[in-house]
C-alpha cells in the first residue's frame, strides 16, 4: 500500500511535475531541474538522486507517475499524471521529440474489445504505449526519424 505521508521532498516533486505535465524527466534531468528550482533544498548531486529515486517509487505506487523506457535516451523517464485516468487510455509516443499524448477515444476502445473477443487477450491500457510521430514533427522536413509510410499516407524521407 502506498504511502500518504507527505514530506517537504515529495510535496516539491508533485509540485514540479504537475507544473510541467507534458514533460518526460529522467532521474538526472529530475535531479537538475529540481536543484535549480530548489537550490536550498538539495546538497549535491548524489543526495538528490537517491532521495529522488526514493519518493518516485512511492510516486510510482500511489499512480501520480508513471515510468516509460526511452530507448532514445536509453534510459527510463518519468511524467506526471495529470490526466488522473492513464490507466484507462492508450498513449501516444512520438518518436521524434519525445512527447507523450493520452489518446482516450471509442476509437481504441474498440480496438480493446477486438482484441478481447476476437483474439482473446486482455491489454493493459495504462501501459500500452503506441509508437510513431506526433502533429508537430509529422511534417518537420528534418525529422530524424525514418517511418516510411503514416498510415495517413504521408511518406517520410
Amino acid at each position: 500500500m502506498a504511502s500518504t505521508y507527505k514530506t517537504e521532498g515529495k510535496t516539491r516533486l508533485i509540485t514540479f511535475f504537475s507544473q510541467h505535465p507534458d514533460t518526460q524527466y529522467t532521474v538526472d534531468e529530475l535531479c537538475a531541474a529540481l536543484s535549480e528550482a530548489y537550490p536550498d533544498a538539495y546538497n549535491g548531486a548524489k543526495e538528490c538522486k537517491s532521495s529522488l529515486y526514493r519518493r518516485l517509487s512511492v510516486l510510482l505506487e500511489e499512480g501520480t507517475v508513471r515510468k516509460f523506457r526511452d530507448d532514445k535516451q536509453s534510459a527510463y523517464v518519468y511524467q506526471y499524471v495529470a490526466c488522473g485516468a492513464c490507466s484507462h487510455h492508450f498513449h501516444l509516443k512520438c518518436l521524434s521529440c519525445g512527447k507523450l499524448e493520452h489518446l482516450d477515444c471509442v476509437i481504441s476502445d474498440q480496438l480493446l474489445a477486438h482484441i478481447s473477443a476476437d483474439h482473446h487477450f486482455c491489454v493493459d491500457r495504462g501501459r500500452s504505449i503506441l509508437y510513431g510521430l506526433c502533429a508537430d514533427c509529422h511534417d518537420e522536413p528534418n525529422t530524424p526519424v525514418n517511418i516510411p509510410l503514416c498510415p495517413c499516407g504521408h511518406k517520410h524521407e
